[in-house]
């Protein structure tokens, strides 16, 4: 992974009760949405699913709000498959499928919510295939960068490239790890990081909703399970972090703003926003 490691953020990680945080009224966080269809392509295939607030409901939206913590709180990006055909309608069905699944994220108890996730991968992939079919097209598909936070706890869970990140103290971790060829052959020593990071294969999935026409489905990766504590979250499509190093991330984060997924998705534009991009930033 290419992003910058820190013991600072590391520490939170292990959810040791001495790190657990007890409020005696939920907390609120803040959240900043924005998705563009970038300076280059003529659609946008990308989506987000962001709790109360819903999903894309045009091209280029932006907006925040608030939400209390006194129940679980669902965060998405989907980001469709751009070589496939109908990566827009892919990326869509993946944030509309989470609505079905929401009561079940929100109730089901925390051992099992791997269980849910994954049960919703296989709605979504088995719907995408059936839309395929119904547009008489080869195949399509859709990322997922999940994170789902309880008033204490953040759960990451992923399919494909989209990512999260966790910044804190003005360093920025990448928590969720890419599923692509590159990250592949990086982990069998084909690959350097930086081989990896500038190979075409850095692009090509090999994990996404939509892969699977026998109904089976992909599995999502469970990051883990992380004491929250005063920091923002970012979800982002790959159209952010192609066009943004992790220090000019850093960078906007540490600006006192109300909409830090705008900033990033301006920063992505002025670097020549080449695709799509859509940032989710929860603030504790």
């Amino acid at each position: 992974m290419d992003s910058t490691s820190s013991e600072t953020i590391m520490d939170i990680h292990s959810g040791s009760d001495s790190e657990k945080v007890t409020t005696d009224k939920p907390r609120i966080v803040k959240v900043s949405v924005s998705t563009s269809v970038g300076c280059v392509r003529e659609r946008n295939e990308d989506n987000f699913y962001a709790d109360e607030f819903g999903m894309r409901l045009e091209d280029e939206d932006a907006f925040t709000g608030e939400l209390d913590m006194s129940c679980r709180r669902i965060f998405a990006v989907c980001d469709g498959m751009g070589g496939e055909d109908f990566g827009d309608d892919a990326s869509e069905i993946s944030a509309g499928v989470i609505e079905f699944y929401k009561n079940q994220l929100r109730e089901v108890e925390p051992d099992y919510l791997l269980d849910v996730v994954n049960a919703y991968a296989i709605k979504a992939n088995n719907e995408i295939w059936e839309m395929v079919r119904r547009q008489q097209g080869f195949q399509s598909g859709s990322t997922l960068a999940m994170v789902i936070i309880d008033n204490d706890y953040i759960n990451v869970f992923n399919i494909g490239d989209s990512r999260v990140y966790f910044y804190k103290d003005k360093q920025i971790e990448q928590i969720t790890e890419d599923q692509t060829l590159a990250m592949k052959k990086f982990k069998e020593n084909i690959y350097t990081a930086e081989e990896a990071r500038m190979s075409p294969d850095s692009h090509r999935i090999t994990n996404f909703l939509g892969i699977d026409e026998e109904g089976y489905g992909p599995q999502a990766v469970h990051t883990g399970t992380f004491a929250a504590e005063s920091m923002s979250i970012l979800i982002c499509s790959d159209g952010l972090t192609d066009m943004c190093c992790d220090e000019e991330i850093a960078d906007i984060l540490s600006e006192k703003n109300d909409n830090h997924a705008d900033a990033l998705v301006d920063k992505a534009l002025q670097n020549g926003g080449v695709d799509n991009v859509t940032c989710i930033v929860i603030s504790f």
